[in-house]
């Protein structure tokens, strides 16, 4: 079941489309990872989606609700974000914060509710600290303790990792796969740092320039930035007849001269059998995609 769907989805500013027909599908229980450049809409989506910017055309769907619908404002209680940053009060404890957001929402917790939450957020030894005394991970962890408080189904995270140390960004890593996994909370999350998105996505959405590009899931990712042979040659299709003459099928050609092999090969014997048919090989080296070079061939694919 997709806990969000958008339909054709559209925001104009002025003359400039920067969200453009969006189709995008977030599975339940998943940590979808949304990955675009800098000004690619991700952050627009975000707004969109929880209600704090309208579509200028097109619908969404949250928990099966159109967005149309009133019934999409009691909906909307079960999602938590944080976009863009975290509204702290630097002069407060993080206790002290927790009640103020209370105040803010209307929302209420006992003292055992409380510590319970900066438990799970690993901020139980912080007492009297004040927030503006807090690393910068302490800071981020203090925010998703916040939207915690109204018990969320699904949370929307945009760039949470941005200017974490290696310790921070860890400790956020490990936090988001116990909210999933034990809370069952769908986290729709942005980031560039996409080594640190690999290890946590269940599923990617990738966007640029206010398009998705395309919609994967983490295994189908792991199948396509598998280990390859590049070779690049002087004669691409004499190149690709000895390759039909082992059987070979799996493999991509760039336009370049570029020849990307995802098959078990005996790189002696297509060697020699290049050398004898007068192929100049430029250069021959193995290579594993990563989820960046991924994205970054789909955006060079798509211009």
């Amino acid at each position: 079941m997709d806990i969000i769907t958008t339909n054709e989805l559209c925001k104009q500013y002025s003359h400039k489309l920067v969200i453009d027909h969006v189709n995008m599908h977030i599975p339940e229980h998943s940590i979808y990872g949304f990955v675009g450049e800098n000004g690619s809409g991700k952050t627009t989506i975000m707004r969109l989606l929880t209600g704090l910017a309208e579509p200028t055309s097109g619908s969404f769907t949250l928990f099966g609700v159109k967005n149309t619908d009133p019934a999409i404002y009691e909906k909307r209680k079960y999602v938590s974000a944080i976009v863009e940053k975290t509204s702290l009060v630097p002069s407060m404890t993080a206790k002290e914060n927790l009640r103020y957001f209370e105040l803010y929402t209307g929302i209420s917790l006992s003292e055992e509710d409380r510590d319970s939450l900066l438990r799970k957020v690993h901020l139980e030894d912080v007492g009297n600290k004040k927030v503006r005394n807090f690393s910068l991970g302490m800071r981020q962890r203090l925010g998703i303790a916040l939207a915690l408080v109204s018990k969320p189904k699904l949370m929307f995270l945009d760039e949470p990792m941005n200017g974490l140390d290696p310790e921070g960004i860890a400790e956020l890593r490990d936090l988001l796969i116990e909210l999933n996994q034990k809370d069952g909370i769908t986290v729709l999350i942005s980031s560039h740092i996409l080594s640190e998105l690999e290890k946590i996505a269940s599923c990617y959405g990738f966007i640029s320039h206010g398009k998705i590009i395309e919609e994967i899931t983490a295994s189908e990712l792991q199948s396509r930035c598998r280990k390859s042979l590049m070779i690049k040659v002087d004669k691409i299709a004499e190149t690709e007849a000895i390759l039909k003459t082992h059987n070979v099928t799996d493999y991509k050609v760039s336009s370049n001269g570029e020849i990307k092999i995802f098959e078990n090969l005996k790189v002696n014997d297509i060697v020699a059998e290049l050398n004898a048919a007068n192929i100049t090989i430029l250069s021959i080296n193995s290579s594993e995609e990563s989820v960046e070079e991924y994205y970054l061939n789909l955006i060079k694919e798509g211009k």
